[in-house]
């Protein structure tokens, strides 16, 4: 009985994976052109008319390995050596000519294909393909993936074949007579295995074992036991091996059995050893024996008052530049230097980044045209000495920016007029905002609303007027409390330099100004106090912002919050309570024989003071006071806090940020003691916070941290804290206990 070759075709279409070029991934594919050629020349010899489907297949197939790929390729294709002897030595035969085909249709030419078929059952082919692959010493090309139906298998002609035809009455019919046959196949079903192990495996030759995987493909052959296919007795060995030992579940009950067993065995110490008492500080004097108080009256070098201001807003509103174009303006920075910098800046593309380059000085900084960190410089004019601190504007960078806002005393708030621009920095939740609230809340008392690229609005008072009128609306209201004598507004270009130390008259839009200039501002800003006439009678405090070793010395910068510091004395380092001999002081890059609050000082060490060089015994962030400081260093005081607009409440318990100057630690808050502001009757105990609340809390510092504090009385820069929590600003407050 026939059989159509389609009822013949076993193995699953659908599970198995064919080749498609289209469908490789991005590596695959690359991997894969870049093999070809090299297949192609290790075949050049041997046969280099086999097709680039079948090499293609044969890379995939074999995960892209050359070697495994050449030997199937060889096992299916002939050498080009002997197929053309073949085609000469059949060139030799004279093959009679033949008469044209009769044309039939596709159903005679069906029925002529199929009566040339002998006929064979299942069992049949089991049994041909089983000893076909014996016998065969070389085969024809396997059928790409991509045909749909198996080749038909020849059968050798068989013994104990029973036919069953119909009676005689039947044979004069017109239907075509029914036939079938049965045999029994006892050539597998019989088989015994020689050895203990029986292995099957998908392949078209089962006299070859291979040990490497591949890819599931399209076969010509069935499931065919390979029991007694010799094995090497090494892999028979090894399997047997590998079931003696103890299985992955054994060795994992087995190391928890043990790690239980030395947990009962833990004991913990009844006497802890105490902690040694700390070594008492020796006290050191100066190199130089001076009167302070004289020296600030009669030194010229103190006759002038010394400010500190920051410059803050939303990123691109021009801070940089319009910091480089100060320094310019004020002869500070030469004209030789901003030409180099608009070189460097024209080749890359940025030639508008010029004068933003002089206070961005890093390579990440140039290249993203973002300043990261605060960058503090020192300049004099003729009237006064500045600290200037070029403030990040990311969102990302605000730690840094707290950082420097805590050592300033009043902030240059830089806005960029263009339109569309100021909206997107101040009403759609740009940086505007959070930095005026952190400068208020940090102790500024002073701030002046740069109005920056008004020659993009061609000077336009009316726009100047707009931004304005939302700007003042928004500092006096309650959620940052600026008083209107404190705020001012000032209209610049930072890149052309009009109206930042001089005004260009010729400007006829710009004729409505009659305000001062942003030089002559900061020149005149009124400070609330001048600290010269109380430095000799304040504690020492220094804020560190760096810290580095430079040829065996140890040199720590940071700002002078109070009180002075001369060469020679003896500091302490908090928390780390590290005490050294200050060598030698330098400020504005001078070694000066002391500095005193508000300066913008280093301090340099011998490196053979430090106790533990491998450990870093001063952080940024670090509090140095002199000997027997009433500075301490806690885990855990009160504070009274106002908090800003969250998305969430502020539980009990819930960790946050907690930043004092430029340091940062994590913290929780423990005790909510009061809600000052409200005037719902108090609860017996109070869980959480919300927006606009302020009240007294306990706060915990976690971990093995610690934070050196003055209360706010003690000292108004160091008493100052920060709430950040998930990348937001959410409080600010004052420590009023430790």
């Amino acid at each position: 009985m026939d059989y159509d070759e389609d009822e013949l075709h076993y193995d699953s279409q659908e599970e198995l994976e064919q080749f498609d070029e289209d469908k490789l991934t991005n590596e695959e594919y690359d991997l894969l052109h870049d093999l070809l050629p090299q297949l192609k020349t290790k075949l050049k010899s041997y046969n280099d008319e086999i097709p680039d489907l079948a090499l293609k297949e044969a890379l995939y197939f074999n995960y892209f390995e050359l070697e495994p790929s050449i030997e199937e390729l060889k096992s299916n294709f002939k050498t080009q050596k002997r197929e053309q002897e073949l085609s000469e030595s059949s060139g030799d035969v004279q093959v009679p000519t033949e008469a044209p085909p009769h044309t039939s249709s596709k159903l005679s030419r069906l029925a002529k294909a199929r009566s040339g078929y002998s006929s064979s059952s299942i069992l049949d082919q089991f049994t041909s393909n089983a000893s076909a692959g014996k016998d065969e010493s070389t085969s024809s090309p396997p059928p790409t993936l991509l045909r749909k139906k198996l080749e038909r298998t020849q059968t050798p002609p068989r013994e104990n074949v029973a036919t069953l035809k119909l009676p005689a009455q039947y044979n004069d019919s017109k239907e075509p007579p029914i036939s079938f046959d049965i045999a029994l196949d006892d050539s597998v079903i019989l088989n015994t295995p020689r050895d203990d192990i029986s292995i099957f495996w998908f392949q078209d030759q089962p006299t070859s074992y291979e040990n490497s995987l591949k890819r599931r493909r399209l076969n010509d052959a069935i499931f065919h036991s390979i029991t007694n296919i010799d094995v090497p007795i090494e892999k028979i060995n090894k399997a047997q091996n590998n079931f003696n030992k103890p299985s992955p579940d054994d060795e994992i009950l087995n190391a928890q059995k043990q790690a239980f067993e030395g947990v009962g065995n833990l004991k913990i110490d009844e006497a802890p050893k105490e902690k040694s008492a700390p070594t008492k500080v020796k006290e050191t004097k100066p190199f130089k024996k001076l009167d302070i108080d004289n020296e600030l009256t009669s030194n010229p070098q103190f006759s002038k008052p010394h400010k500190s201001f920051v410059v803050i807003g939303h990123v691109d509103a021009g801070k940089s530049t319009l910091m480089g174009r100060l320094l310019f303006d004020y002869g500070i920075v030469d004209a030789k230097t901003v030409n180099k910098l608009v070189k460097e800046s024209e080749k890359i593309g940025k030639g508008s980044f010029a004068l933003a380059w002089i206070m961005d000085q890093t390579e990440e900084e140039r290249s993203h045209g973002v300043t990261v960190d605060i960058c503090a410089t020192d300049f004099e004019v003729e009237s006064n000495k500045f600290t200037a601190i070029d403030a990040p504007g990311h969102r990302d960078f605000v730690p840094q920016l707290i950082g420097g806002v805590s050592n300033a005393d009043f902030a240059l708030l830089v806005v960029d007029s263009i339109t569309g621009e100021f909206e997107a920095g101040f009403a759609l939740d740009g940086q505007t905002k959070e930095h005026t609230i952190l400068a208020k809340n940090l102790g500024i008392e002073n701030i002046c609303v740069v109005v920056n690229k008004m020659d993009k609005e061609d000077w336009s008072e009316n726009r100047f007027e707009t931004i304005k009128t939302q700007l003042l609306e928004f500092l006096t209201s309650s959620d940052v409390d600026f008083k209107p004598k404190q705020i001012d507004f000032v209209p610049i270009s930072g890149l052309t330099g009009n109206n930042v130390v001089k005004r260009d008259p010729s400007i006829e839009s710009f004729k409505w100004y009659n305000g001062p200039t942003l030089a002559q501002y900061i020149e005149n800003v009124p400070l609330s106090k001048d600290g010269r006439n109380t430095v000799s009678r304040e504690p020492f405090y220094l804020s560190v912002h760096d810290v580095y070793k430079d040829k065996g010395d140890l040199k720590v910068i940071g700002k002078i919050n109070s009180g002075f510091i001369q060469s020679g004395e003896t500091v302490v380092f908090h928390p780390s309570d590290e005490s050294l001999q200050v060598s030698s002081l330098q400020v504005s890059q001078k070694t000066v024989d002391f500095a005193i609050g508000g300066q913008l000082a280093t301090l340099l060490f011998k490196s053979s003071q430090v106790s533990n060089e491998s450990a870093d015994v001063v952080r940024i962030g670090d509090v140095v006071t002199k000997v027997l400081s009433s500075i301490r260093t806690v885990k855990k005081f009160t504070a009274s806090v106002h908090l800003f607009n969250m998305d969430k409440p502020l539980l009990v318990g819930m960790p946050f940020v907690l930043f004092r100057n430029s340091s940062q630690v994590p913290a929780r808050i423990t005790n909510i003691l009061e809600i000052t502001n409200s005037n719902k009757k108090k609860k017996k105990k109070i869980l959480h916070l919300t927006s606009k609340q302020d009240a007294l809390i306990e706060i915990e510092v976690d971990g093995g941290a610690s934070l050196p504090l003055t209360t706010y009385e003690g000292n108004s820069k160091l008493g100052r804290i920060v709430l950040r929590r998930e990348g937001q600003t959410i409080g600010a407050g004052k420590v009023t206990e430790i």
